[in-house]
C-alpha cells in the first residue's frame, strides 16, 4: 500500500528541518508488598547459681589433615548473546510491527489503535499530518471518546463544560502508559523501514528525525489556557470564541478539548519522548 496524495493535506515544497512525528504518548508499574513479623516472647526461667568448676585444659595437638583435592569452580553461565533483529520487509511487516506495539503498554492492546494492514505507512503518514498539525483520523483506529460534548450557558455567553475532559482519559492514560525507552528503540530499529515508508511519500529519508521533532513541537507548544474558555456556536458546530484559539492547529485544537489537566500530561510525554530521541540521536 501507498498513501494517495489525496489523503494527506497539502503540504509546502520545502522538507527542511520544519516538519513532521509522534505517536501520541508513561507507564507506571505499582508494586505492593505486606511485610509481618511475628514475634515469640521469650520464656523466662529464675536464674540458677552455677558454681565455677576448674578444667583442666590440654594444649591442642596438632592435626595434619591431607592435602585436599583442587575443587573445581563452577562454570559461570554465559552471556546471552543477543540476535541482531532480522528487519522483513516494509510489505510483509505488519506481524512484527504489532507485536512490538503491543510489548509498549502493560495491557498490551496499542496494536487496536491501528489499523491491520500497513502500519508503518500509516503511522509515518500520521506522522507526516502531525508535523503540519494535522491529524489524520483515518490513518488511526483509536476509539472515540464516549458521550456528547456538552457546553454550558452562563450569563448569556457559552463555555466549555469541564465535565467533558473526562471523557479523554482513557486515552490520556494509554498514552502515558507508553514506554518511553522501549517507544524510542522502537523507532531506531525500524528506522530502515520508517524512512523507505516516508520516502514513499516524496519527502528525502533523511528528513524523518526532522518530522518527528517538529511533530513533538506541536504539541509542546499548545497553549492551556488558565481561565474557562468561552465557544460561539456556528450552524450545529462549537467554535472558540477567543480568535487566537480557533486560529491554532487542529492537533492542538483537539488538545484543548481534552482540557488542561490532560494536555500537560501528554505535553510532559512529549518532552520524554523529545529528549529521548535528540539523547540517542547524539549518542
Amino acid at each position: 500500500m501507498q498513501i494517495s496524495p489525496d489523503e494527506r493535506p497539502e503540504r509546502s515544497a520545502s522538507t527542511s528541518a520544519s516538519g513532521k512525528w509522534i505517536i501520541l504518548a508513561i507507564g507506571l508499574c505499582i508494586l505492593a508488598g505486606l511485610v509481618y513479623f511475628v514475634l515469640m516472647p521469650d520464656t523466662l526461667q529464675k536464674p540458677v547459681e552455677i558454681q565455677p568448676e576448674i578444667l583442666a585444659i590440654e594444649e591442642p595437638k596438632l592435626i595434619t589433615h591431607p592435602a585436599s583435592a583442587p575443587v573445581e569452580d563452577i562454570p559461570q553461565q554465559p552471556e546471552p548473546i543477543e540476535q541482531p533483529l532480522i528487519l522483513p520487509t516494509l510489505d510483509d511487516s505488519d506481524i512484527e510491527t504489532r507485536l512490538r506495539l503491543n510489548s509498549l503498554t502493560p495491557a498490551g492492546t496499542l496494536e487496536k489503535w491501528f489499523h491491520t494492514d500497513h502500519l508503518i505507512r500509516r503511522s509515518i503518514t500520521l506522522i507526516d499530518g502531525l508535523s503540519r498539525g494535522v491529524l489524520l483520523q483515518k490513518m488511526i483506529n483509536a476509539p472515540s471518546p464516549k458521550g456528547k460534548f456538552i457546553a454550558t450557558k452562563k450569563e448569556g455567553k457559552l463555555w466549555v463544560d469541564p465535565v467533558n475532559y473526562q471523557r479523554y482519559n482513557y486515552l490520556t492514560d494509554t498514552l502515558n502508559a507508553i514506554d518511553s525507552n522501549k517507544l524510542v528503540e522502537l523507532f531506531h530499529q525500524f528506522r530502515p523501514l520508517l524512512e523507505q515508508a516516508y520516502g514513499e511519500l516524496g519527502y528525502p529519508p533523511e528528513d524523518l528525525d526532522n518530522a518527528i521533532i517538529a511533530a513533538l513541537d506541536q504539541i509542546l507548544s499548545t497553549p492551556i489556557p488558565v481561565t474557562p474558555v468561552a465557544l460561539t456556536q456556528e450552524s450545529v458546530h462549537y467554535q472558540y470564541a477567543d480568535s487566537r484559539l480557533e486560529a491554532l492547529p487542529p492537533i492542538q485544537k483537539q488538545l484543548l478539548r481534552m482540557g488542561p489537566e490532560h494536555t500537560q500530561k501528554i505535553q510532559k510525554k512529549a518532552s520524554e519522548l523529545r529528549a529521548s530521541l535528540l539523547n540517542r540521536k547524539r549518542g
